[in-house]
């Protein structure tokens, strides 16, 4: 099955930025970038790389040399995830990740991939917690290619996924405040 690797980036941060003043993908983790983290682990997977973000977000398209980068004004998760699959409409299917998990291993990217040849949607579990990235097949294209908002998408997950039992905590863990970017102590 050829498989999409589709990373979230379109957010815009006001959590974040609210306590720290800056964007978390462009937050510094140990030297590099948050996204550039997330990107790095996502393209050692060798699955080919989508990354979603908005047009005036100069400085994290700065980060994607190694990705197609789909461009959109997203209001919210399901279109993120609406102009991703659109723009790889023709793979087996797809791997939705968020760009604020630079800590997911290649392997777990690999893993997920791989279980979306034996169910229609694949969901990582670590320790009983549901994680990310989720593995859709292609047959979800009507679904996924129309999301709206950011609920869309979760109650096909919740009711249709398959989980898939890993052992990497980095698929439980985004940076969504400043205080959380010292996981990194964790993962190093």
């Amino acid at each position: 099955m050829k498989i999409a690797l589709i990373v979230l980036a379109a957010g815009l941060s006001q959590r974040f930025r609210q306590q720290a003043g800056g964007h978390k993908l462009l937050a510094d983790l140990e030297g590099k970038a948050v996204l550039q983290r997330t990107l790095e682990q996502a393209a050692a997977s060798g699955l080919d790389l989508f990354v979603v973000t908005r047009p005036d977000a100069l400085a994290i398209q700065s980060l994607c040399s190694r990705a197609t980068v789909v461009l959109c004004d997203s209001g919210g998760l399901g279109e993120s995830i609406t102009a991703g699959v659109n723009a790889s409409r023709d793979y087996d299917g797809w791997l939705i990740a968020l760009g604020d998990m630079p800590f997911v291993t290649p392997e777990s990217y690999r893993a997920v991939s791989t279980a979306l040849a034996h169910a229609p949607i694949v969901r990582p579990f670590i320790e009983g917690k549901p994680g990310h990235p989720v593995g859709f097949q292609n047959h979800y294209f009507p679904v996924l290619s129309t999301l709206q908002g950011d609920a869309g998408r979760q109650a096909i997950v919740k009711s249709q996924a398959v989980p898939l039992e890993l052992h990497d905590r980095g698929c439980l863990c985004d940076i969504d405040f400043p205080s959380d970017l010292q996981l990194i102590k964790e993962f190093s």
